[in-house]
């Protein structure tokens, strides 16, 4: 295999170090075993540099096989193979849901973002298949094609905090929430969530931030949807946006650098399910060793010292087909009272003199 610099960062948007670094995370789980006979023990590197280029280009499997000399007969096997390790072994760079680690990721909304007691960014996608023989209209979703739908969670860092893939695209994507296990624990309080803090004087819970498509509860704040917003509401939604905007940062990153993920992915749901999630996690293993290979300066939006935006290069490469542009449609479930309560509370503390940003008036668009 090429060992160039150049070519690890043009066909796998990852450094040699970093690929080296993969490599050795997952080589005990490619080795041939010992009963393979030896025309198909592919050596391990090989396996992940074929399945690395697979996700990072989206290329036609049948000309990447002839391009590593692998049989086509083998290059789904190599996928479930390479996918799952990838899966197992960077299984450990996305968080427990405990206590410290939600404080942790609260900190870092709170410190880069100014938006408290935020313990991430919630949002989904469609990923598009094909439709699988039998299967009926079950995976095909209201944007007119069949798909798999992926549920994320996101930091400060933009790093997935949960990942949530694989539920059929024919759900109404309200219901793809309330229905995950996540779901079900968010709505009934289950995951070891911290106590509440105080905000503004009133001890408020720990939540996510999302738009539209989740419901407003106990631990989701989303923005006010009503027609003729007061400046106070603008504000709280400018606000809450810039916490949002992690995940829409996050998605970004990811579909424009896993080019597998624009195109329809011709396989198996459940080869499908195994290609998204180790997608996801090496986005998380790159992130997490700042690779600028993989998101480089300048690749994210910015904001400077007077919150003027600088939107990220990510966003010159997202095709109109793109991944990111199937975002979950909107909700109709009503809103928890305290979930409003919530969100008032927060709306207070934007716009009072501790908790205000003193460029947030012209950037709501209300001076």
């Amino acid at each position: 295999m090429v060992s160039g610099e150049k070519f690890f960062k043009e066909n796998f948007h990852m450094s040699k170090n970093s690929f080296d670094q993969l490599f050795k995370l997952v080589e005990k789980d490619l080795a041939p075993k010992r009963n393979t006979r030896p025309k198909d023990g592919i050596p391990p590197k090989l396996k992940l540099g074929l399945v690395i280029e697979y996700l990072a280009s989206g290329g036609l499997q049948r000309h990447l096989a002839s391009c590593y000399r692998v049989s086509k007969q083998h290059m789904g096997s190599i996928i479930d193979q390479v996918c799952d390790a990838i899966c197992r072994a960077l299984s450990a760079y996305v968080a427990d849901p405990c206590q410290e680690s939600f404080l942790e990721v609260a900190n870092g909304f709170n410190s880069r973002w100014n938006f408290p007691n935020c313990i991430g960014a919630i949002d989904g996608k469609h990923v598009s298949i094909k439709a699988p023989p039998n299967a009926g209209s079950i995976f095909y979703n209201y944007k007119g094609f069949h798909s798999l739908a992926l549920m994320a969670i996101c930091d400060a860092s933009y790093r997935f905090t949960y990942l949530d893939v694989g539920a059929y695209g024919s759900e109404g994507d309200c219901n793809i929430f309330k229905e995950s296990k996540f779901g079900t624990d968010v709505l009934h309080d289950r995951l070891d969530f911290p106590e509440n803090a105080t905000v503004n004087g009133v001890k408020l819970p720990f939540f996510y931030v999302a738009d539209d498509a989740f419901p407003l509860c106990k631990r989701i704040i989303k923005p006010y949807s009503k027609k003729n917003l007061s400046a106070e509401e603008r504000i709280f939604n400018y606000r809450l946006s810039r916490a949002r905007r992690c995940i829409e940062n996050a998605f970004g990153l990811l579909c424009s650098k896993w080019a597998c993920l624009k195109k329809t992915l011709y396989c198996s749901p459940d080869r499908a399910q195994k290609i998204i999630s180790a997608c996801c996690m090496l986005h998380n293993f790159l992130i997490t060793h700042k690779s600028t290979a993989y998101c480089p300066p300048g690749y994210m939006d910015k904001f400077d010292d007077e919150n003027v935006i600088t939107e990220g290069e990510w966003r010159k490469r997202i095709s109109s087909d793109s991944l990111y542009h199937t975002t979950f449609s909107a909700s109709a479930g009503r809103p928890s009272d305290y979930g409003k309560y919530i969100r008032n509370v927060l709306k207070q503390y934007v716009n009072s003199n501790i908790g205000e940003l003193p460029w947030q008036r012209r950037a709501a668009f209300v001076e």
